[in-house]
């Protein structure tokens, strides 16, 4: 689960032997709590990790006590336990489509690994049952060879069956995707496009300088942001067994929209594209990226270019206009190092900006 920096309290009563705040200022303490609590509570949804939370840990990731969860915050424990659906939490809100997805996921795997287990059974059963019929009728030596025999057999037919399921995981979880839109064919000016399968993932720089203009810490900014770089990085090595896939890594200098570069990027016929919007502005931080990517995988990355400081504050000013990007952010697009083929990347493609992009 991620690690999140509990958000600054406002000032409030001393607290009681609890821990708790008592007074009058508990309803701005509590909704304050709430709100990082249930960015936690989804945080851990969205990483699709199989282990409960857990009511102590995500107490101290909150920064309070567990008695002060059980009492302010009891009805947020059947998002916890998994008793209620986490969608409920982000009911209008940008999350909703990822939950949903998620959740598609998640009842896909269930189903195959229930599948799994039951022919494990099946197996175990049937294999009893021959070794039991060929004894009778069998030396010791024999029924010893019998076994291994079968035994090997009953493996390799086992592992086969494993590796079709898994392909047939990777194609549901494709389909999954096209249904909401984010892998699609496309076609533009009366002419058909050819066979397009695009995959997106945008680290939402967005919504994080929001949440860094209302006060958030830099280095909460940094942590959220590189939360989402991992997370992305770790869906991506899921689709290892799908074959011809180039993930495309867009140099993200805030100076051009991810959104319209992976619009209009077209992909190779037959080929899987996965588009991910990188903010990373050093050598290492690309580097300890892609080494998570499998090798297998073509590389390639797309850096906006313009030689106008002027035209580049304008870009920013008209893109970012609703947001604040942390400065530290804006230096390091303007002064990082450009990448080259050297970093273990298969292409390297300069595009100059268009005005608006």
């Amino acid at each position: 689960m991620s690690k999140i920096k509990s958000i600054p309290a406002q000032p409030t009563p001393p607290p009681s032997a609890s821990g708790v705040p008592i007074g009058d200022s508990v309803e701005p303490w509590v909704a304050d709590r709430r709100a990082l609590l249930v960015k936690l509570i989804v945080d851990h949804y969205l990483a699709g990790n199989k282990a409960k939370l857990k009511l102590v840990n995500l107490a101290k990731d909150a920064g309070i006590s567990r008695q002060a969860l059980d009492r302010y915050y009891g009805d947020l424990k059947p998002y916890i336990a998994g008793r209620r659906d986490v969608v409920e939490l982000v009911e209008g809100t940008p999350l909703r489509e990822q939950v949903e997805t998620q959740t598609a996921i998640n009842e896909i795997e269930a189903k195959y690994e229930k599948k799994l287990e039951k022919l494990q059974v099946a197996h175990e059963r049937a294999l009893d049952k021959a070794l039991s019929s060929h004894i009778t009728s069998l030396m010791n030596s024999d029924v010893v060879l019998l076994e291994g025999n079968k035994i090997r057999s009953a493996l390799e037919k086992q592992t086969l069956h494993n590796a079709e399921l898994l392909k047939q995981i990777s194609s549901l979880e494709l389909k999954l995707m096209q249904s909401g839109g984010l892998i699609a064919g496309a076609t533009a000016l009366g002419r058909t496009l050819p066979d397009q399968n695009k995959l997106i993932f945008n680290v939402d720089i967005e919504t994080l300088s929001m949440s860094f203009k209302r006060n958030a810490t830099l280095e909460a900014f940094e942590t959220a942001k590189s939360n989402e770089i991992r997370t992305i990085r770790d869906k991506i090595s899921k689709y290892q067994n799908t074959p011809d896939v180039h993930v495309v890594m867009f140099a993200d200098r805030y100076i051009s929209r991810f959104s319209t570069f992976a619009e209009n990027y077209t992909s190779l016929r037959n080929e899987l594209s996965i588009i991910v919007r990188l903010p990373l502005f050093s050598r290492s931080e690309f580097q300890n990226f892609i080494k998570q990517i499998p090798t297998e995988f073509k590389r390639s990355i797309h850096i906006p270019y313009s030689a106008s400081d002027n035209e580049k504050k304008a870009q920013r000013t008209f893109i970012y206009q609703k947001f604040q990007l942390p400065p530290t952010e804006i230096k390091g697009a303007d002064t990082a190092t450009n990448p080259s083929i050297e970093w273990g990347i298969d292409e390297v493609v300069f595009f100059k900006i268009k005005q608006g992009d």
